[in-house]
């Protein structure tokens, strides 16, 4: 399975030792890398802290889109946290936790 992953560079070298396709992204660059990955792999993570770099739209279409499956991770340092989903699927259904 081809999986790429967007990262900074401490979470990048256990993704990398995993065997994933690792592109270090800087917030200049991260629209570019994130779409670069969409096109060629089969699943796509992005972390939260550069997922939030990345243009709206672009990640919302990625996000909705299948193939590739496409995730928001924490780094390594869990510096910024991607949303909880289940927390937002309970809440839309009237789940209490």
């Amino acid at each position: 399975m081809d999986v790429a992953v967007i990262a900074d560079e401490l979470t990048a070298v256990g993704w990398r030792l995993a065997g994933a396709q690792v592109s270090i992204a800087s917030p200049a660059d991260v629209d570019e890398r994130f779409r670069q990955a969409w096109q060629r792999a089969e699943v796509v993570m992005i972390t939260a802290q550069l997922a939030a770099r990345v243009s709206a739209p672009q990640l919302q279409a990625a996000l909705e889109a299948y193939p590739p499956l496409t995730l928001v991770i924490p780094d390594l340092r869990h510096s910024e946290e991607p949303p909880d989903l289940e927390a937002q699927a309970r809440r839309a259904l009237g789940v209490l936790p």
